[in-house]
């Protein structure tokens, strides 16, 4: 149950989709993201017209919101991205054997064929990774956690997320982040499977092993935006 539209403001075409959710008891509009457009919720009993109109009257708040993320950056051949903390062009060549490595600023995905954004996409999740994977053990072990696995997220809500099974996840866009905000985002998850909500304790937590926390938060804040702008297509 849900219908698309287009509405304009400031000469400008906005996407929305109206969505009927037997759930809600509100009308409520978000942005999406991923898909670039308004997302109105409204209850099963609502007309879709109704909650059209209810985008209409908030469109100015979503322009706000679309212009946030546009222009898109893309990851594509010379383009120039903040890798790691370091700025560094990408460079795509042409060669039999497929690979990834860093030389003079330059990051050289190489390919036989038309798949540098997949090896690409392939060596950030492992980037992340292995970057994590000893930090995670070490902050784990003073927690008494047991960490089953690390998986790469593709959210645009959150940068990392945690599960009481123990699988923490962690978003492939902090490779264009400094390192310490990756270190960061692994305390605060490792911290939530002690302390499930944002408390004091949770906080005092956070603290202990990530100090200038209230830094790496504010920095997160600053970039949220540009680092969900960056995008493969």
């Amino acid at each position: 149950m849900q219908k698309y539209y287009i509405i304009s403001y400031n000469k400008k075409s906005i996407q929305l989709l109206v969505k009927k959710n037997k759930l809600s008891k509100n009308y409520k509009l978000t942005f999406d993201k991923k898909n670039l457009r308004g997302l109105v919720s409204i209850p099963n009993y609502v007309s879709f017209k109704s909650g059209l109109e209810f985008a209409n009257e908030n469109v100015k708040w979503l322009f706000k919101e679309i212009n946030k993320i546009l222009p898109l950056v893309l990851i594509k051949h010379n383009a120039s991205l903040l890798i790691m903390g370091k700025r560094m062009k990408v460079i795509f060549k042409e060669d039999k054997f497929n690979k990834v490595y860093i030389k003079n600023n330059k990051i050289i995905i190489v390919s036989n064929k038309d798949g540098h954004k997949k090896i690409f996409k392939k060596w950030i999740d492992r980037q992340i990774l292995d970057q994590s994977k000893n930090y995670v053990e070490i902050i784990s072990k003073l927690l008494d956690l047991n960490i089953k696995a690390l998986k790469i997220s593709n959210s645009f809500n959150y940068w990392g997320s945690c599960n009481s099974a123990g699988i923490i996840h962690l978003n492939w866009r902090l490779i264009f982040t400094p390192k310490k905000i990756l270190k960061y985002i692994i305390v605060h998850e490792l911290c939530h499977l002690k302390e499930f909500n944002h408390t004091k304790n949770f906080w005092m937590l956070v603290k202990r092993f990530c100090p200038d926390y209230k830094n790496q938060i504010l920095w997160l804040k600053k970039n949220d935006s540009y680092l969900y702008r960056i995008r493969f297509d």
